[in-house]
């Protein structure tokens, strides 16, 4: 699947601009973390950018999400890409993640409401004003963005990346789409 076809799913699929602005983020760290970890860049986009596409529809059943997501996407990726889909909601799907690309999607997923929380905090509200050292104190305030299940950020260090390497790639990343992230 091409990038126009995939953000036409978006828009057709999604109707909240903030899953679509979180879908994109997760594409643009997913993007970034292919190229650091010698993956394909253009799927591991779309497998970011695809990944909540059933969001709205499943949000009442957990049980449900990312499992709608892979049949809505069966035959538009291969099938390496629908199992990090899946596996990206395996606390409530009989998964179990275990490629890259399933730890990637389960971190970037998490990491990117953190860095978008830690730039609304900022005085500006703006990315270019977050640090990779404020994203980090952040991470280990318990108390800020308690949805965000910083267990999920730490599947990084399955990709043999540090916290801190982890945090500088997906900020680098968003700060690149500020504009399309509003921020």
């Amino acid at each position: 699947m091409g990038k126009n076809r995939a953000e036409e799913m978006v828009r057709k699929k999604v109707d909240t601009e903030n899953l679509r602005k979180h879908m994109y983020a997760v594409s643009a760290i997913m993007g970034e973390l292919a190229d650091e970890l010698d993956g394909d860049s253009e799927l591991w986009e779309r497998v970011g950018l695809l990944h909540d596409i059933d969001y709205e529809e499943t949000k009442d059943n957990p049980e449900k999400h990312a499992k709608r997501s892979a049949e809505m996407l069966e035959g538009e990726l291969p099938e390496k890409a629908l199992e990090a889909i899946r596996a990206h909601n395996f606390q409530h799907l009989d998964v179990s993640p275990e490629s890259d690309l399933d730890n990637a999607l389960i971190a970037a997923d998490a990491i990117s409401g953190l860095i978008v929380a830690t730039a609304l905090v900022m005085p500006e509200s703006k990315l270019e004003e977050a640090k990779v050292e404020s994203v980090l104190k952040k991470f280990d305030d318990s108390s800020f963005a308690k949805n965000i299940d910083r267990d999920r950020i730490l599947y990084c260090e399955k990709l043999e990346l540090s916290r801190e390497e982890f945090a500088e790639i997906s900020l680098k990343a968003l700060q690149k789409i500020h504009d399309k992230l509003g921020l």
